[in-house]
């Protein structure tokens, strides 16, 4: 049912199914349902994000290379939010308003914000299992860090975006215009579904195994610290500064894990439906499918909204930081946020 702007989850939904399962009218009721959730993501998503991206730009003493990577991350979920939801509601049920030119240009950046996404949490597990499993190896420095996100735009477009904009074009379907890829067959559709499955399932594999070791890893150092701290008499100063940076440093992880967690819950439905229907027979024109897919490609657009919350309530610096800037801000107006 929703359109083209999120095909790369699974093109295969997308043109040969939910979009075009039949000419039933438009159920207002759920149409009602879909606007308030959507508002309420755009809401939550926008405002949250770009306080993530002001919290830190606006204090230098919070570009550690971590919170440069969550801001790049901060920048694809209001890319998905600002661009690909709304092209995607409008697209859906008033139809592609542009020419082929637009369509080709603004279709393929949902895959692009996506991919962005995925690729910064995987650096993000990278860099953490380095600092931690690895701590006497050179630390990524805040310019690198930089370079790797500009590298990580720059690869997610070459891969996903630009070979996607040759296959976008302006079709009619349901009485109206819709902007989607034009494929030359099945074997190419699946062959996309395949390599975007490829994208999401590899990079799991990733960040499990990834945050696995990790959380181990602060395991043995929280035995070897609370074993020095037992041969002593007393807690040493460096005993407290250990125990200090053990304590942030769970606290940075089991935000990223929650950030990890929810990603995946929110990407793997759609993608396990498109495979479903490439590959398993299932007919992609009945209720049901479109009924899974909306509620598949929901979560997809929830997801953007779910991190800067998953980010100020799990990091208490962040929080810090937001509140450091929103009283910063409300000074012109007499009033002072209280820190909770």
């Amino acid at each position: 049912m929703e359109g083209e702007l999120t095909e790369d989850m699974g093109s295969g939904i997308m043109d040969d199914g939910s979009s075009e399962n039949s000419e039933n009218p438009i159920n207002y009721t759920f149409l009602a349902i879909q606007c308030a959730w959507y508002s309420f993501v755009l809401i939550l998503g926008i405002t949250g994000n770009v306080y993530i991206i002001l919290t830190v730009w606006c204090r230098k003493d919070m570009c550690s290379t971590t919170n440069l990577f969550i801001v790049n991350l901060a920048f694809s979920d209001l890319g998905i939010l600002l661009i690909s939801l709304p092209a995607e509601f409008i697209k859906d049920y008033v139809g592609w308003p542009f020419d082929k030119l637009t369509c080709q240009i603004f279709a393929p950046l949902n895959e692009v914000f996506f991919c962005v996404s995925i690729l910064t949490l995987t650096v993000i597990t990278i860099e953490r299992f380095r600092a931690i499993c690895r701590p006497f190896k050179p630390h990524l420095t805040q310019r690198k860090a930089k370079v790797i996100i500009i590298i990580v735009w720059f690869v997610s477009y070459l891969t996903v975006g630009f070979p996607m904009s040759f296959l976008m074009d302006v079709q009619e379907s349901q009485n109206h215009l819709r902007c989607g890829p034009k494929w030359s067959g099945d074997l190419q559709r699946r062959i996309h579904t395949c390599f975007i499955a490829t994208l999401i399932i590899v990079p799991l594999f990733i960040t499990a195994g990834g945050y696995a070791a990790i959380v181990s890893a602060m395991k043995r150092q929280s035995a070897r610290i609370r074993a020095r701290a037992n041969s002593l008499s007393g807690a040493t100063v460096t005993f407290r500064h250990d125990q200090f940076r053990l304590e942030k440093n769970a606290e940075l992880i089991k935000m990223l894990l929650l950030i990890v967690v929810v990603f995946w819950i929110c990407m793997l439905p759609l993608t396990l439906l498109a495979l479903a229907i490439d590959f398993g027979g299932i007919d992609p024109t009945t209720k049901a499918v479109d009924l899974l897919y909306t509620l598949g490609i929901s979560l997809f657009f929830s997801n953007s909204a779910f991190n800067p919350v998953a980010v100020y309530m799990m990091s208490s610096e962040l929080r810090k930081g937001l509140y450091a800037f929103l009283n910063r801000i409300s000074k012109y107006f007499d009033y002072k946020f209280i820190e909770v």
